[in-house]
């Protein structure tokens, strides 16, 4: 016995009509989690070779997650048929995700970075047309229209008349992240999410850290700040921060939990400001806004339909 309900019990429990303070202090706190994760990242692979650390931070938490899913009587089998899911989640999501925003970090600011990388949804819209048969609406095309308008923003003031190398490997890991949501989804109702994200992150991590054997010429003292940060995004943001997102979307609707994903590059900018010394610009918060204004169109909204009472 692992303490879950049936399907039936569940759809029978009514989605919370608001937001309780309890969900409303750990979505501030998941918030702050992920979006603190954009500066530290960029602090601890401006000295820690970045195939190396972001091996370590996804394989580390990945194991901590399993472990944690088989005390809680989970199995940590997947099924055969679901096994290519799982390990295109952990390629897009992780493998390439996370090295191209270290990556992109290094040459734009840390929330110029963030804004790039949660034009997610955008993509995961666009890839889902074809790959999922998902119709898009008219507002859905004007939030890639605002998702376009706020990328070319950050072009103009980071190409320096030329190619924006920040910019175009920001999109390449917002695209990454989209497959990798994608693949997620094939598997996502048939495996438990601690096991699901367990497997991610340590699928994901093995080949970074296989790559990080090239880097040992590389390795050198590392301040502490550097150590802080590193240890901070494998266990604060991945572990922490999912394990917080899980309890989250048990207690309010996905469209509420899903609201958290439009204040993380703001927090990003926060935290590049006071750790970087980096600054936001006006062309940055208009960007911002567009951005704002682009996933308001493809986040999933509210359904009016109340789902049916206990039957007697």
């Amino acid at each position: 016995m692992n303490g879950s309900t049936s399907p039936a019990a569940e759809a029978r429990q009514p989605t919370p009509s608001r937001l309780s303070a309890r969900a409303l202090i750990l979505l501030v706190f998941i918030v702050l989690l992920w979006g603190a994760s954009y500066p530290t990242m960029k602090a601890a692979a401006l000295e820690i070779p970045i195939f190396t650390f972001r091996g370590l931070a996804g394989i580390a938490p990945g194991l901590v997650l399993l472990a944690l899913a088989r005390a809680n009587g989970h199995s940590l089998h997947v099924p055969r048929e679901y096994r290519l899911g799982v390990v295109l989640t952990g390629f897009f999501t992780v493998t390439l995700t996370h090295v191209l925003t270290n990556f992109s970090t290094l040459y734009i600011a840390a929330g110029q970075a963030s804004i790039m990388i949660y034009t997610m949804p955008l993509w995961a819209f666009i890839i889902g047309i074809p790959v999922l048969g998902e119709r898009p609406t008219r507002g859905h095309w004007i939030g890639l229209v605002l998702g376009i308008g706020g990328m070319v923003l950050l072009w103009i003031q980071t190409a320096g008349g030329g190619i924006s190398l920040g910019v175009l490997i920001g999109l390449a890991a917002a695209v990454s992240w989209a497959c990798g949501t994608i693949a997620a989804k094939s598997a996502s109702g048939h495996v438990p999410p601690l096991v699901l994200t367990g497997w991610m992150f340590v699928i994901g991590g093995i080949p970074l850290c296989l790559m990080g054997l090239t880097e040992i010429e590389r390795f050198g003292p590392v301040s502490s700040t550097a150590l802080l940060s590193a240890l901070f995004v494998a266990f604060g943001c991945n572990l922490i921060g999912f394990l917080g997102f899980f309890v989250l979307i048990k207690q309010v609707p996905a469209i509420v939990a899903s609201l958290s994903v439009l204040a993380v590059p703001g927090v990003a900018f926060a935290g590049g400001l006071v750790m970087l010394g980096e600054a936001m610009t006006a062309l940055d918060a208009l960007a911002f806004a567009l951005l704002v204004g682009a996933l308001a169109t493809v986040m999933p909204k509210p359904t009016t339909k109340r789902r049916p009472e206990p039957g007697p």
